[in-house]
């Protein structure tokens, strides 16, 4: 039986992702300052519990962590999760954060035995849509059980219409100075899903040398849908956005951020 590709990505090769989000770490810092001022907005208390389900290598967990958020991140990769806590040492807010490893489709059994429920759930970077409807429905019920009353989910993801309206094929990503990133998409209208090839080389000289390839299948949603999805699974809509930045989401925003309440 082949693996799901996000075992292959994350776990059997996750070095080659792993580039792509060491990249993002300083951008990390404008992002937590939009979630800061969503937490604001809703209520979230100054050095309340945040958990940061799918949280990579720790960049936002770690930012929130310096802001005086306590935080619990947890993600499939064992490799992504060493490196979030060697971040939270280097930054010094260690006592501040837990990482864990786990899978998200079983995030209930994960955090089991953690005692507090969480003021704000933050699920970001199109960390959404791996698996299908029906597991994304069941993650979200899942959080909805983690939570405080009055707590806040935040989906921060990639923008189906814009997708569509600006779609591209094919992208060469230079990630670094030697790895090279090319990607070739189609959109399954039939059921919103990009099936993507993604293939890692390496540059040498004036060539490339391929290192490997992976099948990326992934549900992209609109608004109407996530919040559709995010109703489904017991939360409140209350409002979207853009991006982190709290702009006004169009047909053009590249990035949508959801915001629901559990009542």
């Amino acid at each position: 039986m082949n693996k799901h590709w996000t075992e292959r990505m994350f776990i059997e090769k996750p070095s080659l992702f792993g580039v792509t989000l060491e990249k993002a770490v300083e951008r990390a810092r404008a992002e937590a300052a939009g979630l800061e001022d969503i937490f604001s907005k809703h209520a979230v208390p100054k050095n309340g519990l945040v958990f940061d389900l799918c949280c990579g290598i720790g960049r936002h967990s770690v930012v929130l962590a310096e802001r005086g958020f306590r935080v619990v991140g947890v993600d499939l990769s064992p490799e992504f999760i060493a490196r979030a806590g060697e971040m939270a040492v280097e930054r010094n807010v260690a006592e501040k954060v837990e990482f864990r490893v786990g899978d998200m489709r079983k995030i209930g059994n994960v955090l089991k035995d953690y005692e507090q429920k969480f003021n704000a759930v933050v699920n970001l970077y199109t960390s959404i849509g791996y698996y299908d409807e029906e597991t994304d429905k069941d993650v979200l019920r899942q959080v909805l059980g983690l939570t405080s009353p009055k707590g806040i989910l935040v989906i921060e993801t990639k923008n189906r219409d814009s997708l569509i309206r600006h779609f591209r094929h094919k992208d060469i990503d230079y990630v670094n100075d030697d790895l090279v990133l090319i990607e070739e998409r189609s959109l399954n209208l039939e059921n919103s899903r990009m099936e993507s090839v993604w293939k890692y080389y390496r540059k040498k000289e004036n060539d490339l040398k391929f290192l490997d390839a992976f099948e990326v299948d992934h549900r992209v949603y609109s608004l109407h849908e996530l919040k559709r999805l995010a109703e489904s699974s017991g939360w409140t809509y209350q409002t979207c956005y853009g991006s982190l930045n709290l702009e006004p989401l169009t047909m053009d925003s590249n990035r949508m951020v959801l915001i629901a309440k559990k009542i």
